[in-house]
């Protein structure tokens, strides 16, 4: 392995959230606390007491009282019947306006035209009182579904938090869902009430979500009423009521907060339902422990209201500090609108997906330094996280790891430890970690499968509308009953940093041996001229296997002037089984709405399916990709 890219310094591990925790550890429990490990080895040894440390040190706000922290039969095939703090009661949204200054700015705000805000506290307390007056009139009650169609706005900020208030349950989707993606989430939960936004802009472009009104009003039968936040009667709202004293309706730890959902590139989406306590616990962990957020300080996270990262952004709320809303195209405009908000902000974390910060190698950022950049969505390549630490020498950067399956990140950052360029720092707190190879041995510095042994609070509490639990066991317990199998290659590397290797069900098969896409993409990053790519393996008759791998490439190049360099690259940095067989150039690579490579869907195309039976159309980014890949099969078919 190569030398740390980056090393925190005396100062800022002491000044960290982590060292402070490590010390009340220490002093509270009196245990013998060295390092990173020893405090990670006391989290999942001492599960139950890890966890009500947290509650107590994030002086969680709570009534009733519990017997036990974890109800869980740990001879039980899965976690689905599993409970948490049983006995007490609590809100999200309370601890979101806990101990804040009136004046204090809450959010900053910007699109691709300019339209900056600030909003204070005490604005976005009256915002959410209005709302929160109008949903009781609306007979909304603790339990009930609102569901929302809404870009990443100030608006959207302020309807869940009215929404969490009253103990009902949120669910959104972004306006770029197509209509039908929409319909299929929002039926599966019974909605009660609706907030959708009219028109809205990306890349330069105004667009109408009339259509998509008329297909919920028709295809979700529950709704009794659809608020258009963008009309004259939203505007209404904030002249008919004057805000009051809000109003916080506890529920029980392991209550739904909000529904996610699957990406549903095939078939019906799953509706992942996360706990209350579960993710207002897990968040102050992740965020203030593991992304070292701290009062005072401003988090910007690229993200769309659909994807989980909007609710994890959100939390950084809880940690006091002012949470950064772009809304738009981040490329936009050469990418200037963009920069230009996060340099009047003076953003302290920045994060965003990998695939953005890979295509940004060329881009001049002066004049800002951020404290974190933060990465997820795919792997970081060793390649970007190097350019990143060239255009940011004193940031530390968090490749995370985790997804919508418990909305929050199982690998993360730690600002104790060093960080090496394509690995990400280390397992979380409180997260049972191992890499598993095919005979069930937990192995290190070798490539295994991802899985957690032990329960975490904000793993779903169920997926609406999946009596028994046949789903949710199906998606996670099928291979190895007992354990949540997460669907990842990793590998634990002897300084605890974690290599990741792509999904198991992606993986690259090379006469019997198991090849992670990532590897490919890492090497694919260090050549000119590639502006993405897409790997995948098939299947054959005889039992073989190719490795196809498909190039987006830059205007006036084709494959035949980089093969070489490509090749060359690939068998140098790992092997020559790692060499594809064929390589072919496509217009664009296919992305889901939250920015992952859809390989499956692609080997899919390669085993002779038709294009409708691959993925919806509606979960894509860019739905026209596909039709090269489609191409090309066929030309391969046909000879």
């Amino acid at each position: 392995m190569k030398n740390p890219l980056w090393r925190p310094s005396r100062q800022y591990q002491e000044s960290s959230v982590l060292f402070d925790f490590q010390d009340y550890v220490r002093s509270f429990l009196s245990y013998d606390i060295q390092n990173y490990d020893d405090i990670y080895s006391w989290s999942v040894e001492q599960l139950e007491e890890f966890w009500e440390v947290l509650l107590q040190y994030f002086d969680i706000s709570y009534s009733g009282d519990y017997q036990q922290v974890l109800n869980w039969d740990n001879s039980s095939t899965d976690f689905t019947e599993v409970k948490w703090f049983e006995g007490i009661s609590l809100n999200y949204a309370a601890h979101i306006f806990k101990g804040r200054r009136a004046a204090d700015i809450a959010l900053y705000y910007t699109d691709e035209k300019y339209n900056y805000q600030e909003l204070s506290w005490s604005g976005l307390r009256n915002k959410v009182s209005v709302l929160q007056q109008y949903l009781i009139d609306q007979g909304v009650q603790r339990g009930d579904r609102v569901v929302a169609v809404l870009t990443n706005s100030i608006e959207a900020i302020a309807i869940f938090l009215a929404v969490n208030s009253i103990g009902a349950i949120w669910s959104c989707c972004s306006p770029d869902f197509g209509d039908k993606s929409i319909v299929e989430r929002f039926s599966l939960v019974s909605p009660k009430l609706l907030f959708i936004e009219m028109n809205y802009r990306y890349n330069g472009k105004d667009y109408s979500k009339e259509n998509t009104l008329k297909a919920i009003k028709e295809g979700v039968f529950t709704l009794t009423e659809c608020m258009q936040v963008d009309s004259p009667t939203w505007q209404k709202l904030f002249e008919s009521y004057r805000p009051t004293d809000l109003v916080f309706t506890e529920v029980p730890f392991d209550f739904p907060i909000w529904i996610l959902y699957s990406s549903g590139t095939t078939g019906k989406p799953k509706a992942i339902t996360h706990r209350s306590g579960g993710n207002l616990i897990e968040h102050f962990k992740a965020l203030a422990i593991h992304q070292n957020v701290q009062a005072g300080e401003k988090f910007l996270w690229y993200t769309t209201t659909g994807w989980m990262m909007w609710n994890y952004a959100l939390s950084s709320l809880l940690c006091g500090a002012s949470l950064c809303l772009f809304n738009g195209a981040i490329s936009y405009n050469n990418h200037i609108n963009f920069w230009d908000f996060v340099k009047r902000v003076k953003v302290d974390h920045l994060g965003a997906g990998a695939s953005y910060f890979s295509a940004i190698h060329d881009l001049q950022i002066d004049g800002y330094q951020p404290k974190v950049i933060g990465s997820t969505g795919s792997p970081l390549p060793e390649a970007t996280f190097e350019n990143l630490q060239a255009k940011f020498p004193n940031a530390q950067i968090i490749s995370l790891s985790g997804g919508t399956d418990v909305c929050s990140a199982f690998l993360s950052g730690c600002p104790l430890l060093p960080v090496y360029a394509g690995r990400i720092q280390c397992r979380t707190l409180g997260s049972a970690i191992v890499a598993l190879n095919e005979e069930g041995e937990e192995v290190y510095d070798e490539v295994g499968e991802l899985i957690i042994e032990k329960p975490m609070p904000s793993m779903p509490v169920f997926f609406w509308n999946d009596p028994g639990h046949v789903k949710y066991r199906e998606s996670y317990f099928a291979a190895r009953p007992g354990l949540w199998s997460h669907g990842d290659w990793i590998a634990i590397e002897e300084t605890g940093a974690i290599m990741m290797y792509g999904r198991s069900d992606a993986t690259l098969n090379r006469g019997g041996v198991r090849i992670g896409t990532a590897e490919i993409y890492n090497a694919v990053q260090t050549v000119d001229h590639i502006l993405d790519s897409l790997v995948i393996s098939t299947d054959e008759s005889d039992g073989s296997s190719l490795m196809l791998l498909f190039l987006q490439m830059e205007d006036g190049y084709q494959v035949a002037d980089i093969a070489q360099s490509l090749k060359d690259a690939i068998r140098t940095q790992y092997s020559p089984r790692h060499v594809p067989d064929l390589l072919f150039k496509v217009p664009d690579i296919p992305y889901t709405l939250s920015g992952k490579k859809m390989e499956i869907p692609i080997k899919k195309i390669f085993s002779g399916k038709e294009l409708s039976a691959v993925a919806s159309r509606d979960v894509v980014r860019n739905p026209d990709s596909l039709a090269a890949f489609k191409n090309i099969y066929d030309e391969m078919v046909n000879g």
